[in-house]
């Protein structure tokens, strides 16, 4: 009865992996970014401190629920440096503003934004490294070239859907503060074009990695 139990735990006898050294300095990392950003955001009285912490820990929970194999060590560093950004992005004051709204260059009037803002590029970021993700821990990686080519359209779509769900989520928990940094229309869709960006970067990445892993077998 206990084995049963052990093999129900493990999803069909698959143990989880051991977790590598670079895994461990990623959590530490972003654990650390955790509690400086909190104190930083209870500290100012950002209303979205909260949400910006849950939302992390969120993620890192469907990571571990789904690992079953040591995520690359690019990909972790990654991942702890998505959720840097965006803890940043969020808390951190820029003059009247959060820094998610702030951006280099000249505003462009025909696109309606700025050359380089915050927001596009975290949100870029964030989509790619969470495709890459996907990719790793629910794709089987031993597949034959048809079934490769349908895993790069669904990471590609996977993406572009957490995208999706971190605007609804970004709209609700920012309309829930009196509509503070919600952007307004062009903004959220500046932000779907950069998710788009980031999930076909992240397809270009699989792609390649398929075509290297299938030459050296």
């Amino acid at each position: 009865m206990t084995s049963e139990r052990r093999r129900d735990h493990e999803d069909d006898g698959v143990p989880k992996a051991s977790t590598t050294p670079v895994e461990l300095l990623a959590v530490k990392f972003t654990a650390t970014a955790m509690v400086a950003f909190g104190i930083y955001g209870f500290a100012t009285g950002a209303r979205s401190t909260v949400s910006y912490l849950l939302s992390v820990v969120a993620v890192a929970l469907l990571i571990v629920r789904f690992r079953r194999v040591p995520i690359p060590g690019p990909l972790a560093v990654g991942l702890a440096l998505s959720a840097t950004l965006h803890l940043a992005g969020g808390l951190i004051r820029v003059g009247d503003d959060v820094l998610y709204n702030a951006s280099i260059g000249g505003r462009v009037a025909a696109l309606h934004t700025h050359v380089l803002q915050y927001d596009h590029f975290a949100h870029a970021f964030a989509v790619f490294v969470g495709t890459l993700t996907l990719w790793t821990l629910l794709v089987p990686h031993a597949s034959s070239g048809a079934s490769r080519n349908d895993d790069v359209v669904l990471c590609l779509l996977a993406g572009i859907g957490i995208g999706g769900v971190n605007e609804t989520i970004e709209f609700l928990t920012t309309t829930a503060h009196r509509g503070a940094h919600v952007g307004g229309y062009t903004n959220t869709g500046w932000d779907l074009v950069a998710n788009i960006v980031g999930a076909l970067s992240a397809a270009a990445v699989v792609r390649r990695l398929q075509r290297d892993a299938a030459t050296a077998a």
